[in-house]
Parts: structure tokens; C-alpha cells; sequence
């Protein structure tokens, strides 16, 4: 009986024994694995893993050298947060485990604006006759808020038909007319919007078709990244002196408001005797 006891306790003693070792010995020294994040964009949420092997659970994070892209912090092993400034950041990680062995790796993070937004109205290219619907579109947003967009067509040749009128419900919208010209000021509601989605509808009609139709689009887009003025020309080539540019939004004349006039002012000469 006293064998048996005794035969139990070594038999308990020497898996202690090998459960503490496997805790005290991991079987694969600490090391960071190589780490390429690609690109970060200013305003845009970012979310990027460090990769730690070997050692023992858990792993603690902190900056050894260098400075983090103003905005992100490490988390649970991650990278993460929103940059606020654009830059190429290179820093040191160091991991530390529950040995308290630790490892270094040097990072770079490429933190560029926002790609900008594409205003786009497609105009036919062709002769028209009748009231030509009109889609003004957003292209590749992340992060859109809102456009300023200015819209000219020759006068002489075009007038506009109906609208403009907003796609949906999640877009504010107004809007200000005079002859060749539209102005629309636009806005989010709610979260900001992402990816390729329709703005407004309107439609222009031909006053003696059949006629080209020639658009020029200044659009000034609010985004997360800033704010991004641009200028195209949408259907058919422009004709000398036709239509005329649009005005960069926020610089237009408002419609009705007359032109500075010129200086007046001057007293006549005196008549020579």
C-alpha cells in the first residue's frame, strides 16, 4: 500500500514537472513575422495585425522607436485607428510575452489622402430632338459628405427641362437655376456614403433640335480626406465660344444678380476755352 502511494506522487510530481516545463521552455523562440500592410488613407478607418509567433500567451505591444501615423494606437495586437495625416511613418514594434522574452521589428506605413471622388455626368454624345434625361453620378467615394457642383450647357441651345430632383432619401439637396447654368449644393444625411451611387436627375431639352449637347462640370467635394475641386466636359465637343464654363462653386454670380459695373465715376474733362 505504502509502495503504491509513493509509486502515485513521483507518477503526479513528474507531470508537474513537465507541464511547468512546457510553460517555462516555449518551443519556438519569439519573433515578429514579417508584417506589409499596403496603404492607409487619411480619414479612413484602418486595421492592421501584427503577427507574433513562439513564446508564451500573452503578448504585450509598445512602440520601441519612431513615432505611429498620428491617429492609430496598438489594440489587442493590432494596428488601428483613423490617420489624420498624410506622411510615410517607419517605427520600431517591440512584443514582449508571458516569459517576459521580447522581439523587435521595424514597420513602415504609407498614410496617402483619400482618392478623390468623380463628379460624372454622361451626356450624349450625338444629336438630340427631344428632353435628354440627365444622371448626375459619384464614383469611387469613401467617405463622401457632400458637392458643390456647377453645371453650364450653351444657353442658346439647351434649356433646362425638369428637376433637378435627389435619387434617394439619404441625399439633401438644393438647387439654383438661371439660363446655362444649374447649381447644386448636396449633403449626406447620416453616415457618409462609399463606393458608386446616383446624385440627382435632370433633364434638358433642345430649344431648336436637332442639337449637340456639351456640359462642363466644376464639382467641389467634401470627403473625408478634405475637399477636392474639379473641372470636365461631359457629350458632345465643344463648339467655339459654347457652352460657356462653369463656374467654380462658391465663386458663381447668383442668378439675376447683374455684373459690377463698370467705373463711372470719372468727372469729364474741363473744355479747354
Amino acid at each position: 500500500m505504502k509502495r503504491s502511494w509513493r509509486l502515485g506522487l513521483l507518477a503526479w510530481a513528474v507531470s508537474l514537472a513537465a507541464c511547468t516545463s512546457d510553460l517555462a521552455v516555449p518551443t519556438e523562440p519569439l519573433r515578429l513575422l514579417r508584417t506589409e500592410w499596403g496603404v492607409a488613407y487619411v480619414g479612413e478607418p484602418f486595421d492592421g495585425a501584427l503577427r507574433p509567433t513562439g513564446g508564451l500567451r500573452p503578448y504585450r505591444f509598445e512602440l520601441a522607436d519612431g513615432a505611429l501615423p498620428p491617429g492609430l494606437a496598438f489594440a489587442a495586437g493590432r494596428l488601428v485607428g483613423t490617420p489624420t495625416e498624410v506622411g510615410r511613418f517607419a517605427f520600431t514594434v517591440q512584443v514582449q510575452d508571458g516569459n517576459l522574452s521580447q522581439a523587435l521589428q521595424r514597420l513602415e506605413l504609407d498614410v496617402r489622402p483619400l482618392p478623390t471622388p468623380v463628379v460624372r455626368i454622361d451626356a450624349p454624345a450625338t444629336e438630340v430632338r427631344g428632353a435628354v434625361p440627365l444622371v448626375v453620378r459619384i464614383e469611387a467615394a469613401r467617405g463622401w459628405r457632400g458637392a458643390r457642383i456647377a453645371i453650364a450647357w450653351d444657353p442658346e441651345a439647351f434649356a433646362l427641362a425638369a428637376g433637378p430632383n435627389a435619387s434617394d432619401a439619404r441625399l439633401a439637396l438644393f438647387h439654383d437655376a438661371d439660363e446655362g447654368r444649374l447649381w447644386l449644393e448636396t449633403a449626406a444625411l447620416g453616415p457618409t456614403r462609399q463606393g458608386d451611387f446616383t446624385l440627382a436627375r435632370f433633364s434638358l431639352r433642345p430649344i431648336d433640335p436637332p442639337a449637340r449637347l456639351s456640359l462642363t462640370v466644376s464639382a467641389a467635394t467634401r470627403y473625408a480626406g478634405g475637399e477636392h475641386l474639379a473641372t470636365r466636359s461631359e457629350g458632345a465637343p465643344q463648339p467655339r465660344g459654347a457652352p460657356r464654363e462653369a463656374v467654380a462653386p462658391g465663386e458663381a454670380v447668383a442668378p439675376g444678380e447683374d455684373e459690377p459695373a463698370e467705373d463711372e465715376s470719372d468727372e469729364d474733362e474741363e473744355e479747354t476755352p
